[in-house]
């Protein structure tokens, strides 16, 4: 389940929701959603409340990434402007400080 709409994703995004975007945008919303559970690590009988604001914003701005993933060919993003930018190479990483409070369980090394 997403934290987000396609809606939230689409303005983020700065497109339009159309027939042929939406799959792409939901499939985005829910593998960032995925990541969200994982690292959250929430009883079953606990999840992350609807509505949450912060599971919210991370769910975007990971969806975004992932939504732009399709455009980076090898890490690489290609700009006219800018010559070639490197993607973030720590993925979801970056985004797991921002959710501790929303964690319930914490791995040990």
């Amino acid at each position: 389940m997403a934290y987000a709409t396609v809606d939230e994703l689409a303005a983020a995004l700065r497109v339009r929701v159309t027939a042929e975007n939406t799959p792409g945008l939901q499939v985005c919303l829910d593998a960032a959603a995925l990541e969200i559970d994982h690292d959250a690590a929430r009883d079953a009988d606990d999840p992350i409340p609807d509505g949450d604001p912060l599971a919210n914003r991370v769910n975007i701005a990971r969806a975004v990434e992932w939504f732009k993933a399709q455009d980076a060919a090898f890490g690489v993003i290609g700009f006219d402007q800018t010559g070639s930018l490197t993607a973030p190479a720590d993925g979801f990483r970056r985004y797991s400080n921002a959710l501790t409070p929303l964690k319930q369980h914490w791995a040990i090394a």
